[in-house]
C-alpha cells in the first residue's frame, strides 16, 4: 500500500498543473499592492490532475511590466495559489523539483538547492481552502510565503524569488498551460 501511495504522490506532482481551464479572476482575491506598487492581475487559471481541480492560481504584478521583467523577477509580484484538495507537503515538494530539474543543469541546482530547501522547509501540507502567498519586493528586496495571511518564511536572496516564481513562470514551467494562462494579460 506504501508504494501504491508513494506512486501516486509522485503522479501528482508530476502532473499537477498539467491540465487547466482558466479561473475566474474573482475566484482569488486580488492582492492591490506590494507597498507603494499597484498590481494587476496578469492572468489566472486553475491546475487540474485528472479529474480535479487542486488549486487557482493568480499572478498579480505593476500594469506596465513586460514578460522579461515578470520572468526575472525585477519588477514586484504576488502569486496566489488557493488549494481546492488537501496535497501534501511532500507532494508539493516533488511538484518543484520536477520544474527545477528541467529548469537547471545540475551544478546550478546544486547551488540553489539549499535556498528552495528553505523555503521549503517553511511550507506544510494543505487542505481545501488553503492559500499560499508569495510575494517579491525587489526594492526591499523582500521575498515572503505567507499560508492563509500567516507569514511562513522571509527572504531578502533575489537568485530565490527568480528561482521559486521560476517553477511556475520560467521555460519550462511546471505546467505550459499554467505559464500561459498566467502571463496571459503580459504584452
Amino acid at each position: 500500500m506504501i508504494r501504491r501511495e508513494a506512486l501516486l504522490g509522485t503522479g501528482l506532482a508530476m502532473m499537477i498543473g498539467a491540465a487547466l481551464v482558466p479561473a475566474a479572476a474573482e475566484d482569488v482575491t486580488p492582492p492591490g499592492a506590494l507597498g507603494e506598487t499597484p498590481l494587476v492581475l496578469l492572468g489566472s487559471g486553475t491546475a487540474s490532475y485528472m479529474l480535479w481541480d487542486v488549486y487557482d492560481a493568480a499572478l498579480y504584478a505593476p500594469a506596465e511590466a513586460d514578460k522579461a521583467a515578470i520572468v526575472n523577477a525585477e519588477v514586484p509580484m504576488t502569486l496566489i495559489l488557493e488549494y481546492h484538495r488537501d496535497v501534501g507537503v511532500e507532494d508539493i515538494r516533488k511538484a518543484t523539483w520536477a520544474a527545477l530539474d528541467d529548469q537547471y543543469e545540475a551544478e546550478q541546482r546544486e547551488i540553489i538547492r539549499p535556498k528552495i530547501d528553505a523555503i521549503q522547509n517553511a511550507m506544510i501540507d494543505v487542505t481545501d481552502g488553503d492559500r499560499y502567498r508569495l510575494d517579491w519586493e525587489p526594492e526591499g528586496p523582500r521575498l515572503s510565503l505567507s499560508l492563509n495571511g500567516e507569514t511562513r518564511f522571509e527572504s531578502d536572496d533575489r537568485e530565490l524569488a527568480r528561482a521559486y516564481f521560476g517553477i511556475w513562470l520560467a521555460e519550462p514551467p511546471l505546467s505550459d498551460k499554467l505559464r500561459a494562462a498566467l502571463l496571459s494579460r503580459v504584452d
